[in-house]
Formats: C-alpha cells, structure tokens, sequence
C-alpha cells in the first residue's frame, strides 16, 4: 500500500466512526456499485449513503480536505460510464434521497433524486397531472440521473426531455455550499438550473428536483407497423414528420431487435419483419391524428398494421419496445451500446447506414429508438471476448459517430459522453469550445475531485 492509500484508508476508517452503517468500506459487498450499465468495473474505497443534505455538505467537505476523488451515484442504469467509480475514491449515492410531495394546485412536484421515475409518474396520475419524460429505463432510473444525463424518452418528440420539466434544483458544491436555482431562489439571473441538468456529475450533488407537471392527456390507439425493410419504417417517420404531424410516441426497432424482445418476453404474435413503429396519439384530435399516421403507415407497404384502442391491450405492443434494453442485453454476451442523433429528416440514411454496418461486419448490430427525434440506439453485440479487444467494434462506432456528424446529428441523443464517448468528443466540439466547457468545470470543482475523467478527452 503506498502513501496516498494508506491516508484514504485512514480518512475512511475515521468516517466510519461518524457514520456508522451509512459507509460501506467492505465495498466487494456491493460489487453493483462498482459498475454501471457500460459493465466498466472499478472498485471504489467507500460507499455512503446519504439521507439529507447536511450530510452531503459534511462529507464533500471533508473529502476535498483530504483529495478525495467522489462520484455521485443514482440508479446506475447509465450507458456511459458516468457513475464507474474511480479508484481511491467514494462513490455517494444519492439513492435514498426519497422525497415526493406533489402541488397539485400548482402543477408541480418537489423530489429527491433517488425517486424512481414511474414513482412520480404513477404519483402525478393520482391528481390528473402527467410527468412526460419516460426514458425506457423508467422503472429503474431515478431523477438525479435524468438530470445528469438530460435522459428524454418515448415521449419527448412531442412533449419534451427532462430540461424542459425542471423548474428548479437544489445542489451542493465540492465545498459545501448549497445552489439554489429557479423554484428554490424565487429570482435567476444566469440559468443555473440548465447548467446543471446534463452535467453528468461533474459540477455538483443534486439533492432536490422541482419539476412542472401538465394535465393527463387524453390518449389515443397505440399502433404498430411492421416493415420489410428497416429504411421503409425510417420513411414513414420522415413523412409524419414532413406532413406537421407530433405523434406523443414514435418508436422504431429493427428486426434483430424485435426479436431479442419477443425471445424475452413474447407478449404479441407478429410475422417475420425487417422494422417495426410503435406510434401513440394524444390530446383532443388523438383519433383523427392515428387515422393520418395510419393512412401514411399504408402507403409504405407494411407486412402488417395493428391498431389498438384499449389501453390494456396495447400496453401488450408497448412491452415489445420497453423490454428492449433487457432483451438485447441477455441475448449476448457483450454489448456495447451508443445513441446517437440526428434530424429525423436524416433518421433513414442512419438506419440504412447501421444495416450496412451489419452486413459487412462478423458481430451483430442492431438498432432501435426514438424516431421522432431522430435517436438512434446502436448496440455492438458479440459472444466474443477477443472483438472487444481487436478493435474491431471501435472502428464500428468510430464510423458510426463520423456518419451521424455528417448528417448534421450529435454523438450522444440522451445517454451522454461519460467514459466511453470522452474521447470521440473532438468530432463534434472544437478545442476552444471544449475548453470553454472545461472552465466552467474548473469553477465548480477547481482541484477537479467530482467524477474526475470523465467527459473531457485526455490531453494530446
């Protein structure tokens, strides 16, 4: 043990004595939280659990007097590595954290960030309110990591991602000092809150979400159009697109994919296809706007169309689409995931691209996502530990991220740049650019001890 371990071993073990059972320092205990969904394993030296603020200001404290490298942990449902520990370091997870009170008067709710995001959801439909921002994790994923991530969702095409909800957060300095934006200060003269929302843990703990809420829509047929080849299913997208129609969810999958999620859970018989949609209308013309998405789906040939009014019965189509994450996962070994986003306009060359992709490489590669935003999810899929270090799949995503640049979309559509995208960051942002968001980093943590590595490519 060198020098520097043995004073972090000790500046644990004096922790320890001030919080007892809510610092795990056995942390092969809890070997989850030395991952996130990118599988990147490091193993921290402590774990903390917080239960309030006044204990995130005490331990931030004590951890920049000693050095002490922090990450911030949610859920751990991140594809990026945004919450993989860092060595020497405490991971603070955030996840009990709970709070849920709801305005209804106001349309709003105050939350922790360790609240589930379909625990507000259901929460808010107990007043008639509705929180849109649904990432496919949603049953998983906590609110803290929506804002670190600025996650979107099978909604957000029509109803937006988590920036656009938020209304006000409460965070904590590496120094100790509490932020208050928007909601919580009453008066904003710099939009604090936007600068904090997809900060990936870099700038600051958020403790608590203030978050708007809108009335519950009336919803509209679920429908499911299947395709036998993927860019006939990215065409109609540009079409509903073109003709001024905002579906409330529009999802595509590719035919790898659909088949990974009826080998998981078969919850509907559909032929053999190449590309499916899963559409959703609502608000008062919700009828006569799945009419038009119908006659549009028609006009492409599909190998079948499914129209499903009753709400039980569709959540059986939507299964299809929410187990996804989980199906391709425990269809392979390895996966290597990104997102990627371009102008849906551009949505069919990208799926024509990734099935070229597929075609000229030995590995899997599927896609799926949300195509009224033009966000892709390209998943890298193999059974071969060799692939992984042959170079093989980075010169895949390598292509894949020069294409999306070249259709005029951006490297992350809402898992952002963590670990595993720091370093293709330079294909979209310009040095001085970069720089510019690495001063803004060097504000809020100078000795650079919050989520130390991630985001910003190495030096040259």
């Amino acid at each position: 043990m060198n020098k520097d371990s043995e004073q972090h071993s000790s500046f644990f073990e004096t922790l320890k004595r001030d919080y007892s059972e809510n610092l795990i320092l056995d942390t092969e205990t809890l070997p989850d939280y030395a991952r996130d969904a990118s599988e990147i394993n490091v193993r921290p030296s402590a774990i903390f659990f917080a239960e309030n603020e006044s204990e995130i200001i005490d331990v931030l404290k004590q951890c920049r007097a000693e050095n002490i490298p922090i990450v911030f942990r949610g859920a751990g449902t991140g594809y990026t590595g945004g919450a993989v520990p860092v060595s020497g370091g405490l991971v603070l997870s955030l996840e009990r954290m709970r709070k849920l009170e709801i305005d209804s008067k106001n349309r709003m709710a105050r939350c922790g960030p360790g609240i589930i995001t379909i625990e507000l959801m259901k929460e808010a439909e107990k007043f008639g309110l509705f929180y849109p921002p649904d990432p496919a994790s949603y049953d998983e994923s906590v609110l803290g990591g929506n804002i670190a991530e600025n996650a979107g969702g099978l909604h957000c095409k029509k109803y937006g991602v988590t920036k656009d909800y938020v209304i006000g957060l409460r965070a904590i300095t590496v120094e100790g000092e509490i932020i208050k934006t928007g909601y919580y200060s009453r008066n904003d003269i710099f939009n604090l809150t936007s600068v904090l929302i997809g900060s990936e843990g870099l700038l600051a703990a958020i403790t608590e979400i203030a978050v708007r809420l809108i009335n519950l829509p009336v919803i509209g047929p679920t429908i499911l159009a299947s395709y036998s080849k993927p860019d006939e299913a990215a065409s109609v997208v540009s079409e509903i697109i073109r003709l001024g129609i905002v579906p409330s969810v529009m999802e595509y999958m590719d035919g790898d994919a659909i088949n990974c999620s009826n080998r998981y859970e078969k919850s509907i018989d559909i032929e053999k296809a190449e590309a499916i949609l899963l559409l959703e209308t609502t608000g008062e013309n919700c009828r006569g706007e799945a009419k038009m998405i119908e006659n549009i789906c028609r006009q492409y040939n599909p190998v079948s169309l499914m129209f499903e009014s009753d709400p039980v019965l569709a959540e059986n189509l939507w299964k299809i689409r929410r187990n996804l994450s989980k199906a391709v996962k425990a269809s392979v070994k390895y996966k290597i995931a990104e997102d990627v986003c371009v102008p849906p306009s551009k949505l069919p060359e990208l799926v024509e691209f990734v099935s070229q992709l597929n075609n000229e490489y030995p590995i899997r590669i599927n896609s799926y996502g949300h195509a009224g935003d033009g966000n892709l999810h390209v998943n890298f899929l193999t059974d071969n530990k060799e692939d992984l270090k042959n170079g093989l799949i980075k010169k895949g995503i390598v292509r894949l991220f020069r294409k999306t640049i070249e259709l005029g979309g951006t490297l992350s559509g809402e898992h952002g740049i963590g670990l595993t995208k720091k370093d293709y960051l330079e294909l979209e942002f310009n040095d001085d650019t970069i720089e510019r968001m690495k001063d803004i980093k060097a504000v809020f943590d100078p000795n650079n001890l919050l989520n130390p590595g991630k985001m910003f490519p190495g030096k040259k």
